[in-house]
Order: structure tokens, then C-alpha cells, then sequence
């Protein structure tokens, strides 16, 4: 019993290190990450530099996004879908800015991030609602797939893709039902996550390190239960929603998912940080360093993909957008797919 349980603790302690590897850089003096008007008041030359790139990135990115809220408002004449693209189309800006305060605000790089993370989380699931919308409805979604008899096939990312026989199951409501609460117990459990740690972190203070560390754990678990879900649900859905351009919605969202919340402790903490290339510096250390490079790599990635969002989903090409052109031709294109399935079982019905 005690070996096991040793065991146990060394494959999480391995697991933590990965994720959350300790400060092996040769800072001299150790210090407190420096304030907002200390910090932006004897910034380096390079710090100066990033940090007008990032200015402009996120002025741009909150300007598109200003433009494809009023395209929404203005040429999606259903309600409930307009709320729903509200959500996503404030994805780019939130973690845009986000990652630009941070950049200004040292002391907020960590919070922010988990800020950040919260809201994609939310967005997905918001994605598998719309999904559910434009189908009219679990009853209709369900009835659809199985129609084209298109099981729920579990090979997704992150991990089940690479597992060459997996069972389907059948589509039904049900089944989608628990797609969803895959998707939806991501923000609540880190919703959670978040007040456990702010309340270790203000009575445990330094001791509270172990604490966020498999806490840490518990919300990559859980966003990786997430991704799975929403994944699992979008394949499946691909082809009926082609009109609607969701696909590139979905993808748009996933991978500025990947660039928010993988790069840092993928790619800084575990290679850059590990074996020393990045550097301490006059005001922060190594690891606040890591932060600010790759919250300005965050604000370049979000530009890029705000600008490559408005040119595929475009409203010439996208039926999402039903009052663009209220033309014979484009209303045939954009009919709803929930009177499309109702005519099919009436018609087998018949039958």
C-alpha cells in the first residue's frame, strides 16, 4: 500500500513538473514582480518595441471586432443566434486584451490568463449551442444524424485520435446530451478552480505553490475532457452546417484556444525556460520574461487570426448571416436545416 501510493505521488509529481517546472535560472538577486508604473517606466529597448506592436495589434483586433458586431447586428435577423455569435466574436479581443494588460501589468499575467482561459471555455460551449440552434434542437440534431446515419464517433483530440478502433455510438439525444455536459463542466470546474486558488494563494501565500499545482492538474483534465467533447461534436456536425461556415467558426476558435493556453507551458515553461534561454532581466525574472514574450506573441497571433476570421466568414459566402442578401437564390441556400429534416420525416412518413 505505501509503495502504491508512492508511486501515485511520484507520477503527479512528474506530471506537476512538466506542467509547472520549477525557476532554474541564475537570478542574482530575487525580487518582487515590479508594478505597473515601475515596470513601464524603465522598460529595455526590446520591452519598448514589443510593447508598441502589441498597442497596435489589439487597437486592430478591437476594431474588427467592432465591424463584425455590427455585421451581426445588422444582417442576422434571429435573436438567439445573434446572442450566441456575440460571444464569439469577442473571443479575439478578450484574449487579445488580456494578454496586453498583462504585457503592462505584470503582476496580473497569471490571473489574466485564467480569465482568459474561463471565457474560451464558455465559448465552447457556446459553439455546441449553436451548433444545436442551427439544427433547431436536440430532437432535430439527433433525428438529423441518425437520418444520414452518421454515428458519434469517438476518435478526437487530444487523445482518442490516435486510437486506430474505437466503438461509435448512436446519436442520439441522449448521447448528445453528454457531449454537452463534457463541454459545459469545463467553465464550472474552473470557475472553481479559480476561487480555491485565489482563497490558498491569500491564506497559504507562498505555501500555496503545491496547492495550484495540482489544481493546475485538475483543470488541464478537465479542459481536455472539453476539447473532446466539443471535437467529438463538430465532426459530426461538419457536413450539414457546410452553409454556415462553422467549421472554420469552430477551427477559428479552437486553435486561438491552442495559441492562448498551450504556448506558455508548452513552449516557454517546458523548452525555453527549462534549459535557460530566456533570461533574467534588470526588473523581471526569467519566468515574468517568458510572460511578457509570449503574451506579445499572443496579441500577433490574435491579430492574424481576427483578420483571417473576417475574410472566411465573411457575410457574401455565409448563411449565417440570413438577411445579407434577402435574394430566391440565397434564401433556397440558407434554408434551416430544422424545416429540411421536418419535410424528410414527413416525406418517409408518407412513405
Amino acid at each position: 500500500m505505501t509503495k502504491d501510493h508512492g508511486a501515485m505521488r511520484s507520477a503527479l509529481n512528474l506530471i506537476g513538473s512538466v506542467m509547472l517546472p520549477q525557476d532554474t535560472s541564475n537570478c542574482s538577486d530575487r525580487h518582487d514582480t515590479p508594478s505597473a508604473p515601475e515596470f513601464l517606466s524603465h522598460l529595455q529597448p526590446f520591452q519598448t518595441v514589443l510593447l508598441s506592436i502589441a498597442t497596435f495589434s489589439t487597437i486592430i483586433v478591437v476594431f474588427l471586432s467592432l465591424v463584425h458586431w455590427f455585421y451581426v447586428y445588422k444582417y442576422v435577423s434571429i435573436e438567439k443566434r445573434r446572442n450566441k455569435l456575440y460571444w464569439l466574436i469577442a473571443v479575439f479581443p478578450v484574449a487579445c486584451t488580456c494578454s496586453y494588460i498583462a504585457m503592462c501589468v505584470p503582476r496580473t499575467a497569471v490571473i489574466l490568463t485564467c480569465i482568459g482561459v474561463l471565457y474560451y471555455l464558455m465559448c465552447l460551449f457556446v459553439i455546441v449551442s449553436l451548433a444545436r440552434h442551427l439544427f433547431g434542437g436536440r430532437e432535430s440534431f439527433s433525428t438529423c444524424l441518425q437520418y444520414d446515419d452518421r454515428p458519434i464517433d469517438f476518435r478526437s483530440p487530444p487523445f482518442c485520435c490516435i486510437i486506430p478502433r474505437l466503438p461509435t455510438a448512436r446519436s442520439t439525444e441522449k448521447n448528445i446530451r453528454r457531449l454537452e455536459w463534457c463541454v459545459l463542466q469545463a467553465p464550472i470546474v474552473r470557475s472553481i478552480i479559480i476561487f480555491l486558488d485565489v482563497v490558498a494563494v491569500a491564506e497559504l501565500r507562498e505555501d500555496a505553490t503545491s496547492y495550484i499545482r495540482y489544481s493546475d492538474m485538475a483543470s488541464l483534465c478537465s479542459l481536455l475532457l472539453a476539447i473532446f467533447g466539443v471535437h467529438t461534436l463538430a465532426r459530426v456536425t461538419s457536413n450539414k452546417l457546410s452553409a454556415y461556415c462553422f467549421m472554420s467558426m469552430f477551427r477559428l476558435v479552437d486553435i486561438s484556444l491552442l495559441f492562448f493556453s498551450a504556448q506558455q507551458p508548452m513552449i516557454f515553461q517546458n523548452v525555453l525556460l527549462r534549459f535557460n534561454l530566456i533570461s533574467c532581466g534588470p526588473l523581471l525574472n526569467a519566468q515574468e520574461n517568458a510572460y511578457f514574450v509570449c503574451n506579445f506573441i499572443i496579441t500577433c497571433e490574435m491579430l492574424l487570426l481576427s483578420v483571417l476570421a473576417t475574410w472566411l466568414l465573411a457575410p457574401r459566402h455565409n448563411a449565417m448571416f440570413d438577411a445579407y442578401r434577402p435574394s430566391m437564390a440565397l434564401s433556397e441556400t440558407t434554408a434551416s436545416l430544422n424545416d429540411t429534416e421536418q419535410s424528410i420525416i414527413i416525406d418517409n412518413g408518407e412513405i
